[in-house]
Order: C-alpha cells, then sequence, then structure tokens
C-alpha cells in the first residue's frame, strides 16, 4: 500500500508526464487488492477478473486526469472496478443484478467437528446478494470505511450500511446451518 504522498507524487507524474511507469507502480500497488474484490463480485470468475481488471486499468489510465483530490487512488479504482461489474452484469445476465440468488445447497457435514473454514466462509459469501457481497468484500477484507464504500458503489451511507447489516444476518445464519 502507497502512503498518500507517494500516490499523489505518482499520480502528478503521470498527469504531468505520462508517465507510464509511475502508472505501473499504482498499478503494481493496488493490482491484489482490485483482483480480490473482483474475485469476489464474480463469483471466483477468474478469466472475467483478467477482463475486468484490465478494462478497470485502461479507463483509470485514460481518465487519471479526473482524478480529483480529495479521492485517493484505490477508492477512484475500485470505483471504476465496481462500475465496470456492474455493467458486464447488466450487458451479460437477464435478471437484476441486485437479485439474490440462492441455489446453492448447503452441505450438512458434521464429520468435520463443525469447524468453520475459509471455504466454508467463502460459499456462505457468494450466497449474498452481489451488493452484501461488495460492501463485506470492501468493508472486511479491503478495510475500507463505511465512507469510501458508498464512494466506491455509489450508494449513499445508509444503504452501506443495511447492505453489511442484512449481509452479517444473513452470514450468521448460513453459518450456523454449517455448523449443525
Amino acid at each position: 500500500m502507497l502512503t498518500r504522498l507517494q500516490e499523489l507524487s505518482l499520480i502528478a507524474r503521470c498527469v504531468a508526464a505520462d508517465d507510464r511507469r509511475a502508472f505501473g507502480q499504482l498499478v503494481a500497488a493496488y493490482s491484489d487488492n482490485l483482483r480480490r474484490f473482483l474475485l469476489s463480485l464474480t463469483g471466483g470468475d477468474v478469466s472475467l477478473v483478467d477482463d475486468l481488471a484490465q478494462e478497470t486499468f485502461i479507463k483509470a489510465y485514460l481518465s487519471i486526469r479526473s482524478l480529483k483530490g480529495i479521492s485517493r487512488f484505490r477508492t477512484w479504482l475500485f470505483r471504476i472496478a465496481y462500475n465496470e461489474f456492474v455493467s458486464h452484469t447488466r450487458r451479460t445476465r437477464h435478471i437484476d443484478p441486485l437479485t439474490d440468488i440462492d441455489n446453492i445447497d448447503i452441505v450438512d457435514d458434521t464429520d468435520d467437528e463443525n469447524l468453520i473454514t475459509d471455504t466454508t466462509l467463502s460459499e456462505a459469501i457468494m450466497k449474498l446478494t452481489e451488493p452484501q457481497r461488495a460492501v463485506v468484500q470492501l468493508f472486511y477484507f479491503e478495510g475500507l470505511s463505511v465512507a469510501r464504500i458508498s464512494t466506491v458503489t455509489g450508494q449513499n451511507q445508509s444503504t452501506v450500511k443495511s447492505h453489511l447489516n442484512r449481509a452479517r444476518i444473513r452470514l450468521a445464519s448460513l453459518l450456523e446451518k454449517y455448523r449443525y
């Protein structure tokens, strides 16, 4: 993770001198986090993550001059990625991306001494609605505040809090089923 000063210096080099190496440093600093976020949103579709990440970085490079100094590059980049994901979802699905798709069966496996594993948690997260998955990923795994999540998703803060609350309740319920 870059400090704010490092980030601003790299952005200034990109804007002033069209410095591709500086942009490459920004990509290197945020690529893993961005890909992890997209992997969660896409349900583990690695090839789609590759496409969305590439589109995100291309759009970021082409529009870096529009980045306002008040916004962190990471927040701005995640916003572009989220918009790319939503656009892709709208283009490829005949359903509303806000619809809860709940067609994965929970397997009751008591042989593992009722332990909740990373795989179990990942499966439970995948059962959340897309907006809930996005805010859970950004809040718990990327460490963004509700205000920054609001910026990334374009939702007001109360909606983000609502998605987080509903996701917590749903995850608790799903994980309880895994335990017994």
